[in-house]
């Protein structure tokens, strides 16, 4: 089987100039890798540049534009590179979900009143 990819987009940040509202300067691009009902992701806040041309306003941009700006201010090289950090986890006992011995599961205790 192989690792699938999908994206997603977290922690939008925005400014305000004297013509335009809520543009924004910043985002968090999730990179998420499935193979086998496993799950590994990675994720990098990610800054855009100014716009230029046509600016659309926050209310009317959605998640897939953002995830299309934060790409391709990436590159696809970095892109590439983190989808194959991501498969590198795939059955890589260094990542495994379960907890063992050498990397134990960390819980906290109910604090009592």
């Amino acid at each position: 089987m192989t690792m699938t990819y999908t994206y997603k987009v977290s922690g939008i940040k925005v400014y305000s100039t004297n013509s335009q509202t809520d543009i924004i300067k910043e985002a968090t691009l999730h990179i998420i890798g499935t193979e086998d009902n496993e799950s590994y992701e990675s994720f990098m806040p990610i800054e855009l540049a100014e716009p230029s041309g046509l600016f659309t306003e926050f209310s009317s941009v959605t998640e897939s534009q953002v995830q299309e700006w934060l790409k391709g201010t990436l590159g696809e090289d970095q892109l590439q590179a983190n989808r194959e950090g991501l498969a590198s986890m795939y059955n890589n006992p260094m990542f495994s979900n379960a907890a063992t011995r050498e990397q134990p599961e960390e819980k906290e205790l109910l604090v009592e009143e």
